[in-house]
């Protein structure tokens, strides 16, 4: 989902509220909502709501680019583990546990990060992408411990010389993907929090801009001194606002 049909909401409340200084003294409704004052506070809110989910957006993407690092080339990795238990441990049930675990871990590549398609503005494909995402880091993290727990059952006879398959660094390396997802998962719902923020400002069915401007049209129409055969209001209708989901 681009940013953009939310942007172009809080620039044409922006140019809602540039048309209503023109008014000068004439604009003086008795509803608070939608006071000179208040809807540039509600303005200043959008403003800076807008800033924080790019903000959030931007950590997030770094997050899961730097995940995605560190998970790339997990089924390499395990394909050389199971290499290491075949030279190094003979016993046919260990065998046949590890390769279970092991076929879990090379049963795909991890796929890039979930990316947003500008051209579809309704649909966040990140967002929907996430969960399935989600999922798929988490069970490689739980089939690696896994892993590692079942070669440290056999650790007095695994003792491979290559230092990427010791279980030392495994368990070093598992640590890694937890802490890279971990944040990545931080700053997923740190950033869909922010949008939750800005969906507030811009979408409250009572105090979010879109019905401000709903109320305000109610008022240049009841207002005798505006009237919709007014510059003001033409103007005013104009402006196109539309929620975005």
């Amino acid at each position: 989902m681009s940013e953009v049909g939310h942007a172009k909401n809080v620039a044409n409340f922006a140019t809602a509220i540039n048309i209503i200084i023109a008014l000068g003294a004439v604009y003086n409704p008795f509803q608070t909502l939608i006071l000179l004052a208040a809807l540039q506070t509600k303005l200043t809110e959008a403003e800076n709501a807008m800033a924080e989910v790019d903000t959030k957006k931007s950590t997030e993407i770094d997050a899961d680019n730097i995940r995605f690092a560190e998970f790339d080339g997990i089924d390499t990795l395990a394909t050389r583990i199971a290499g290491a238990i075949k030279v190094n441990i003979n016993d046919a049930l260990f065998t046949k546990n590890a390769t279970t675990i092991i076929r879990k871990l090379q049963g795909r590549r991890i796929g890039n990060a979930p990316v947003d398609d500008p051209s579809t503005p309704d649909v966040d494909e990140s967002q929907v992408a996430h969960s399935v995402s989600q999922q798929s880091y988490d069970n490689y993290i739980a089939n690696l411990a896994a892993l590692i727990a079942l070669l440290k059952t056999k650790e007095s006879i695994y003792k491979p010389n290559e230092e990427e398959v010791k279980i030392q660094t495994l368990e070093a390396k598992l640590a890694a993907m937890e802490t890279k997802n971990n944040t990545a998962q931080i700053a997923q719902i740190e950033a869909k929090n922010a949008r939750e923020v800005r969906d507030t400002i811009l979408y409250h069915p009572e105090t979010g801009i879109l019905n401000l401007v709903k109320l305000i049209k109610a008022y240049f129409l009841y207002n005798k001194d505006i009237g919709k055969n007014s510059a003001a209001y033409q103007q005013l209708i104009a402006l196109k606002f539309k929620k975005v989901k």
